[in-house]
């Protein structure tokens, strides 16, 4: 979807950043930015651009009385303020003028640079538009192809109990070229899927997209799935620098071109969240949304957690599986019970791993807070660092 007034504030691209005034437009799309430090050139201002500025000499009531009425006749989007240098606030004027025209007015904290602005401002447009062109995945290929496999699979009987669900996978960082290191990641996860469905109805691929349609008993096993799929693709980005998406959703009703248009949803969304990897259930959108907001808050969040440092340095040396026994084990909500049954091992093996993690980082699996923040720590590696 192109950026838009309302994405700045809902992404929390700049975090204090406040719409003023002006949501009734705040749908309107920014198709460029321009910023003036002295609002001397507004009638160089183009249509859907959104102007920032520091606001010098704004109080002047006299010079700028009709400053919006302008703005808005330009075709302008929006107005950012940033407060802090040359006013404390934005001139109550200004605001009784922007609710009138009902016209996008937001305040920009003075911890923020220009050039930080501009560089994420434009970098989503590029992003959108980017985006708005290619659905990164070719609905036209995949659709018709995996319909007529999920219908002989029909008719040959998959089990009522049975969850149908369609796996999409694409590159992040590969673009029209298909190489040994895009065809071997394919075979691993196309491995993966073989063995963790109960039902294999069939995949396709595409240059750099492959999809699946699967069949499971239950949605912990396509849960596991992904989790597998996301240790995968974090061994892919850190061993050949390969960046792969994977999203995936339950067919409901039938409606198998519902399912793979949530799945395009999902994928674009990793899009736009800026990950440089990472999985997506359809159902977890909106969360990422809100993980991305987190790490733009503090990047370094995962980065300065040592106990998940040590535990993916453990990895690396010992070949262990330590970041996937505590993944699982807070996915289950530190039932030991649960965590061993997904990880395929003895409920005494899972504790004694536990204790072996305990001894190498000091983390206390039964306090609350230390589950919480190694989560979400654990969370944002997963799609970021």
């Amino acid at each position: 979807m192109p950026l838009t007034v309302r994405d700045i504030i809902e992404n929390n691209f700049f975090p204090g950043t406040e719409l003023i005034t002006g949501r009734e437009s705040a749908g309107n799309i920014i198709s460029w930015v321009n910023v003036q430090e002295i609002l001397d050139s507004v009638d160089m201002v183009g249509s859907g651009e959104l102007l920032i500025t520091t606001g010098f000499d704004l109080a002047d009531y006299t010079r700028y009385f009709n400053l919006i009425k302008r703005l808005k006749a330009k075709g302008v989007v929006g107005l950012m303020v940033q407060t802090g240098y040359y006013v404390d606030s934005i001139p109550v004027y200004i605001l009784e003028s922007a609710r009138k025209y009902k016209f996008p007015v937001l305040e920009l904290p003075a911890s923020f640079s220009f050039s930080e602005v501009l560089k994420t401002l434009i970098s989503e447009i590029n992003r959108e538009s980017v985006i708005g062109n290619q659905s990164y995945l070719d609905f036209n290929y995949f659709y018709p192809k995996l319909k007529k496999k999920l219908g002989e699979s029909l008719e040959r009987g998959i089990g009522s109990d049975n969850i149908i669900a369609v796996l999409a996978v694409s590159a992040v960082n590969v673009y029209n070229e298909v190489g040994p290191d895009i065809e071997e990641a394919f075979e691993n996860i196309k491995s993966l899927a073989v063995i963790s469905c109960d039902t294999y109805i069939g995949h396709y691929e595409k240059d750099v997209q492959m999809t699946f349609c699967l069949g499971f008993e239950n949605a912990t096993k396509l849960r596991d799935l992904m989790d597998e799929i996301q240790v995968l693709l974090i061994r892919l980005s850190n061993k050949i620098g390969l960046n792969l998406f994977a999203t995936a959703d339950t067919v409901e009703d039938n409606n198998l071109e519902n399912c793979i248009k949530h799945c395009m949803e999902a994928l674009q969304t990793l899009h736009s969240i800026r990950a440089i990897r990472g999985t997506c259930m359809y159902e977890h959108m909106t969360f990422l949304k809100k993980l991305y907001s987190i790490y733009r808050t503090n990047t370094l969040y995962s980065k300065e957690n040592k106990v998940l440092r040590l535990l993916i340095d453990k990895d690396r040396e010992s070949d262990s599986d330590y970041i996937k026994t505590v993944r699982f084990f807070l996915e289950e909500n530190g039932n030991v019970t649960r965590a061993a049954k997904r990880l395929f091992v003895h409920r005494h093996t899972l504790i004694n791993r536990m204790d072996a993690i305990k001894d190498i980082t000091g983390f206390n699996f039964d306090d609350y807070y230390e589950r919480l923040d190694l989560s979400l720590a654990l969370m944002l590696n997963d799609y970021f660092d």
